[in-house]
């Protein structure tokens, strides 16, 4: 789950709505949460449920990007942020691990950590499988296309460790950047160019080789 930085509300709203340009800007047109490229069907997610936090609703704090899935998912089934983390608040680079079809939480961190990053997996389903009838959920299908991806742009770039393989690299990413960073562990120059190349990534949650800063909390600067 990439970290991200929105930065300081650009305006006020009279409605949420009217932030979804702002926030496409500031942290790109991906799930904050599962990571799907959502340029085609972004939904506007409140941290805390409005139904349960109305003041909060046009709150640019309160907003981040979710696929329809995610959003679905999580609905109003938390109070507000406690019990959780989130990629606007916390180092969720740390908090989680990447394999080809699961998002497992990070050994390292502590067992109250755990627990808070645990809620947050089963918060938005992110490693469900099939819906409640039966079918293939996207985001298991997706993840899977581009591990895939991933893979055999690895096997590229053992061939050739040029600038321009990187860039290429950087360009077939779609989604799922995190998947991506795991195939690439590795390469430092290929995590950077990666992370790079979607706008608003908190580059404070990582360090000179592009791995997590080992702490869930965000450094502010």
């Amino acid at each position: 789950m990439r970290p991200v930085n929105k930065g300081l509300a650009p305006q006020t709203y009279a409605s949420y709505l009217q932030a979804k340009d702002d926030l496409r800007d500031a942290i790109g047109s991906y799930c904050s949460y599962c990571e799907l490229n959502i340029s085609n069907g972004m939904d506007i997610e409140h941290v805390s449920p409005k139904s349960k936090n109305p003041t909060l609703e046009n709150d640019w704090d309160n907003l981040l990007v979710a696929c329809k899935i995610c959003n679905r998912n999580k609905s109003n089934n938390n109070d507000n942020r406690d019990g959780y983390i989130f990629p606007d608040t916390h180092n969720t680079a740390y908090a989680f691990r990447y394999t080809k079809t699961k998002v497992l939480v990070n050994n390292e961190l502590s067992e109250d950590e755990k627990v808070l990053a645990k809620n947050t997996i089963d918060l938005v389903k992110l490693n469900r499988e099939k819906d409640s009838k039966n079918r293939k959920d996207d985001r298991y299908v997706q993840r899977l296309i581009e591990w895939g991806k991933a893979e055999e742009s690895l096997k590229d770039y053992l061939k050739n460790h040029s600038q321009e393989m990187i860039n290429q690299i950087a360009r077939s990413h779609t989604h799922f950047i995190s998947s991506w960073l795991e195939v690439f562990k590795d390469y430092p120059e290929v995590k950077k160019a990666l992370l790079e190349s979607v706008v608003g990534t908190d580059f404070t949650c990582y360090d000179n080789s592009f791995d997590a800063v080992k702490s869930l909390k965000k450094i502010k600067i």
